[in-house]
C-alpha cells in the first residue's frame, strides 16, 4: 500500500452546459485555474457517453460508446499530472443510468457530452499528485514518492 496525507486548498464548483465534452472541459478548467491535484465528483446528464474498461490481459482500454440520454448517477476521480511531462490527467469513473433505471459505468473517456447540465466539484489539494509510467501495465499510475 502507498499513501499520502494531504489538506484541502480550495473547492471549485463547476457547471458544464449542453454539448460540452466532460473530460476536456474539466482539464481546461484545471489548466486555467492552475489546479495541479485534487479530487473530483459530479452528477448531471449526458446525451452520449464513451466509457472504458481496462483489460489486464491485453493491457488496453476497451471502450464502449452509448448514444442516448442518460443520467450521471455518480462520478468520482482525481486530478494529477504526469511526472515526466507535466500533462494533466483527470482519472474519473462514471456511473450512468438509462430510462429503464438500469445502470452501467466505466472509465470516463473523451466524447462524453452533456445533454442538460453537468454539476461538478473539484476539491483542490495542497500536495502535487504525479503519475509515473508503470511498465507492467503501461499505465501512468499515482506516484507518492518525492
Amino acid at each position: 500500500m502507498l499513501s499520502l496525507k494531504d489538506s484541502i486548498k480550495q473547492i471549485h464548483y463547476i457547471r458544464l452546459v449542453k454539448d460540452e465534452d466532460i473530460l476536456p472541459s474539466l482539464i481546461l478548467y484545471c489548466k486555467n485555474n492552475k489546479i495541479e491535484s485534487g479530487f473530483v465528483f459530479g452528477i448531471g446528464a449526458v446525451k452520449k457517453a464513451n466509457l472504458g474498461y481496462f483489460d489486464v490481459i491485453s493491457n488496453q482500454y476497451l471502450s464502449r460508446k452509448f448514444d442516448f440520454n442518460a443520467e450521471i448517477l455518480n462520478c468520482s476521480g482525481n486530478v494529477s499530472k504526469k511526472a515526466n511531462t507535466g500533462e494533466y490527467v483527470i482519472h474519473i469513473h462514471m456511473l450512468l443510468g438509462d430510462r429503464e433505471c438500469r445502470s452501467f459505468g466505466g472509465h470516463l473517456m473523451n466524447d462524453t457530452m452533456i445533454s442538460v447540465t453537468g454539476e461538478f466539484v473539484i476539491v483542490e489539494t495542497s500536495n502535487l499528485l504525479t503519475r509515473n509510467l508503470d511498465e507492467e501495465f503501461g499505465l501512468f499510475l499515482l506516484n507518492f514518492t518525492r
